[in-house]
């Protein structure tokens, strides 16, 4: 879950079609709810982007989803990238709570549709997705210089518009800061510079950039709480491989992924792995009650709030990040089946 950041956007949000049309945007939210990690239904959904001017996002309209399906109509006059805002109500430890998602896409002419988590149905939708799942592929079978290259091919394709913006951004969750600067620096200045959501981003990738990445030695951070001072260097660096989560108890991702992390301590934890928790930007309060509600078996740092997130170049959580026994940085943006194979690879 992305840490969230505000952005200079507006509202598309439309029931009723305007004279000027000639895109639709519609869904059916049944396999997206399916799929969620908790129990959730979608109560409503806005569209944003950079279509207007800060000063009326006030007036965003929200509209209400109903029986899993919404609709929106109207016109653009050049291709934009675009989040749909996704309003939710979501179910755990037997309470409910509400929760917002945000799923990118390129507004542009034509019949957009949600399937399943992404939208499809016009061209440039289209070529971002599939060569989205292509990197991600590539990326999971670790041919990083094929994905690379696959990756910089596209952005030149598609250096004036917005495919080369959802590209990057969605390629923040896999490949290497340091990996995608170059790939920037292909755009077109009217991408680089007049998109506030890819200004965002590019800001946040040259931040993780000047961050210890894979091959480097960690960065140090201390944390003080209930009267102690915890050091990261207290776990990392003493000899053994630590798979460090940075998450928050309101993360519902940063919750999902708790399970394949205890999973991987109770399995490795005698040959060699240490798992530790980082608590990001939550209370304290809020943290020992998520530890205990899942049952989580590893140590933490609490309270560190913006401390290590700042350290290590994080603007979303959970980044999940391991070390090396001498303590440099072996991979970052380890999620789900990765953690495991990854351990796999070292401790087989």
């Amino acid at each position: 879950m992305k840490r969230n950041i505000l952005i200079t956007l507006a509202a598309i949000c439309m029931m009723g079609c305007e004279e000027f049309s000639n895109y639709t945007v519609s869904g059916d939210f049944s396999e997206y709810e399916k799929n969620y990690y908790i129990p959730a239904k979608v109560d409503s959904v806005c569209i944003i982007n950079d279509s207007t001017t800060s000063a009326s996002a006030g007036e965003m309209e929200i509209c209400e989803v109903e029986d899993g399906k919404f609709s929106f109509c109207g016109g653009v006059e050049r291709p934009i990238y675009s989040l749909l805002r996704v309003y939710m109500t979501v179910e755990y430890e037997g309470e409910k709570h509400k929760s917002v998602e945000q799923i990118p896409f390129i507004l542009e002419p034509g019949n957009i549709e949600l399937q399943g988590d992404k939208f499809r149905g016009t061209p440039l939708n289209d070529a971002s997705v599939e060569m989205r799942n292509k990197l991600l592929d590539l990326e999971f079978k670790e041919e990083y210089e094929k994905a690379k290259k696959e990756a910089t091919s596209f952005i030149k394709q598609h250096a004036e518009d917005p495919a080369s913006v959802y590209l990057i951004v969605e390629m923040t969750r896999c490949m290497e800061a340091r990996d995608l600067l170059p790939l920037i620096d292909l755009c077109s200045e009217d991408m680089q510079h007049t998109n506030t959501g890819f200004a965002m981003a590019r800001d946040q990738i040259v931040k993780e950039a000047n961050a210890p990445q894979a091959g480097d030695m960690f960065a140090d951070f201390a944390v003080e709480y209930n009267g102690k001072t915890t050091r990261l260097s207290d776990y990392v660096g003493k000899g053994q491989y630590v798979l460090v989560d940075f998450w928050a108890s309101w993360c519902g991702p940063c919750r999902g992924e708790i399970p394949n992390l205890i999973a991987a301590y109770n399995k490795y934890k005698d040959k060699g792995l240490q798992v530790l928790g980082v608590a990001a930007w939550d209370k304290p309060e809020e943290t020992l009650k998520a530890i205990k509600e899942e049952k989580v078996p590893y140590p933490q740092i609490i309270n560190s709030q913006e401390i290590a997130t700042d350290v290590y170049g994080i603007t979303g959580i959970p980044e999940i990040i391991l070390f090396a026994p001498d303590g440099k940085v072996v991979k970052r943006g380890l999620r789900g089946e990765k953690i495991d194979k990854k351990l796999s690879e070292i401790f087989s």
